[in-house]
C-alpha cells in the first residue's frame, strides 16, 4: 500500500529515526533530526508508545535543563512471521521489533512440483501462526526462489527449480489463510538481514550476492533496498560460449558459480581421477560439503571452490564499474559457510580493480547462516509494519 497521508509519513518517519538513524533519542533529538516541532513529535512518539511500537527508558541527567527522555523500539509486544525456501527446505521464524529470533522451525519438501512446494509453505505458515507469542503482525514475510514481481508478489520464473510458468504465491497464500502476504526473493531476503544485523554500520552503497543453488542478490543505495525493479545479477552474462543456463543464455553467473556448477565441476573431475575428493567420494555431494572440506584445507575441495570463484569475481568487477560499491557481500549458502570462496573472490577481483577502487571497496562473508533468509523475509514484512497497524492513517 501507498500511502500518502501525512500524518502517516511523519510517523513512518520518526519510529524510523528511533529504530536506525539515532541512539536512544529524546523527542527533542528527533525533533532536531527530522525539522519537525516538538510538539508534534511528542504527539507522534505518544501514538507509537500506545500501540506499543515504541518504549520510553528512564531519563538520564546530562547537564543543565529537564533530562530527556530517550525513545527506543519496544521489543515485547509484536512479532513478525518469515518463511524462505532454499535447497528444498521451507524455514520459518517469529522475530521481535528488534530482529532477535524467538521461534525457529523448518518443513523438508521432496520436490520442485509448485503445488507442493505452495502447500508445505501454508502448511508451515498456519502452525508458526500458532506458536506466535505476544501479538503478530498481520501478515507474513515470504522469501521466495525466482524472479518476483514487487507489485503483485508473483513470481515470473525461477529457473533453478525449472519453473516456467507464473505463480501467484502472494494471492494464494492470501486466499488460503486471510492473512496478507509480502513476497521477496530469497536471496534479496537473505541480504536485508544481512544488512540490518550484519554489523555493516560503515558501509552505505552496497551490494549482496546470494550464492546456493540459484545465484540472486540486492543493491543498496544509501542503506535502502533497491527493490523496484526486475533486476537479475544472477544471469549476468560472464562467458557467452559458457554452459546453457534454465533461462536459456549461455553462460550467465548461475549457470557457472551456483550450488549446480561447483557440483558439476567437482562430478567431471571425479569421472577423470578416482582419487579426486576421496573423503566424500561415496557420499551424496553437496556445495556445502565441499566448501566445508575446503575449509579444512582439501586441495581437491579447494580446485571446486576456485573453479566458482574465477565467474564471480568477474561479476564483482563489473558490479564494481558500474555501481562502485562501499562493500559487496557474498552470502547465502555457499557464501555464509565458506570463507575460502570469498577469499578466492576477493583476491580475484582485486587483480582486476584499479588501486582506488580496491581501497574504496570491502569484499566480507555473509553472516546470517540457514536462517537468514526467513529473517530477512520476517524484516520485509516489519518495515511495512506501519500500514498493518495503522490502516490507512496515524490514528489519533
Amino acid at each position: 500500500m501507498q500511502n500518502d497521508d501525512l500524518e502517516f509519513i511523519n510517523c513512518k518517519d520518526v519510529l524510523r529515526c528511533i529504530e536506525h538513524e539515532l541512539d536512544k533519542p529524546s523527542r527533542a533529538q528527533v525533533a532536531q533530526h527530522l525539522g519537525l516541532s516538538r510538539t508534534a513529535i511528542s504527539m507522534i512518539a505518544q501514538r507509537l508508545i500506545k500501540v506499543g511500537l515504541v518504549k520510553e527508558l528512564e531519563s538520564a541527567k546530562k547537564g543543565r535543563g529537564r533530562p530527556g527522555t530517550p525513545l527506543v523500539p519496544d521489543d515485547s509486544t509484536w512479532h513478525a512471521i518469515g518463511a524462505a525456501y532454499y535447497s528444498g527446505t521451507w524455514s520459518f521464524v517469529v522475530i521481535n521489533l528488534l530482529g532477535k529470533v524467538v521461534v525457529k522451525h523448518h518443513m523438508p519438501v521432496i520436490s520442485t512440483d509448485m503445488d507442493k512446494i505452495v502447500t508445505s509453505l501454508i502448511e508451515g505458515l498456519r502452525y508458526m501462526r500458532s506458536c506466535c507469542p505476544g501479538t503478530m503482525l498481520q501478515g507474513f514475510g515470504i522469501g521466495s526462489p525466482g524472479l518476483v514481481d514487487h507489485r503483485t508478489g508473483s513470481v515470473f520464473r525461477a529457473d533453478d527449480l525449472g519453473w516456467k510458468e507464473i505463480l501467484p504465491i502472494k494471492e494464494i497464500v492470501e486466499q488460503r489463510t486471510g492473512v496478507r502476504a509480502f513476497v521477496i526473493n530469497r536471496y534479496r531476503a537473505n541480504g536485508l538481514a544481512e544488512i540490518r544485523f550484519g554489523n555493516h554500520n560503515r558501509s552505505h552503497n552496497m551490494i549482496y550476492l546470494g550464492v546456493g543453488t540459484g545465484i540472486a542478490g540486492s543493491i543498496y543505495l544509501d542503506r535502502v533496498l533497491l527493490n523496484s525493479t526486475k533486476y537479475r545479477l544472477g544471469h549476468m552474462v560472464i562467458d557467452p560460449n559458457g554452459p546453457v543456463c534454465g533461462c536459456g543464455q549461455h553462460g550467465c553467473l548461475q549457470a557457472m558459480a551456483s550450488e549446480g556448477a561447483l557440483i558439476s565441476f567437482a562430478r567431471s573431475r571425479m569421472e577423470q581421477d578416482p582419487t579426486f575428493l576421496g573423503p566424500i567420494r561415496r557420499t551424496t555431494l553437496s556445495g556445502k560439503m565441499i566448501a566445508k572440506l575446503a575449509e579444512e584445507g582439501d586441495d581437491n575441495a579447494r580446485q571446486c571452490i576456485a573453479h566458482i570463484a574465477q565467474p564471480l569475481a568477474i561479476a564483482i568487477c563489473t558490479l564494481a564499474n558500474a555501481i562502485a560499491p562501499d562493500e559487496v557481500i557474498i552470502g547465502g549458502p555457499l557464501g555464509d559457510t565458506s570463507s575460502y570462496l570469498v577469499d578466492c573472490v576477493r583476491s580475484r577481483v582485486y587483480e582486476r580493480l584499479l588501486d582506488w577502487q580496491v581501497a574504496d571497496m570491502v569484499i566480507s562473508k555473509g553472516t546470517q547462516g540457514d536462517y537468514g533468509a526467513a529473517i530477512g523475509s520476517a524484516t520485509f514484512l516489519l518495515d511495512h509494519k506501519l500500514e498493518l497497524i495503522f490502516g490507512e492513517s496515524c490514528p489519533d
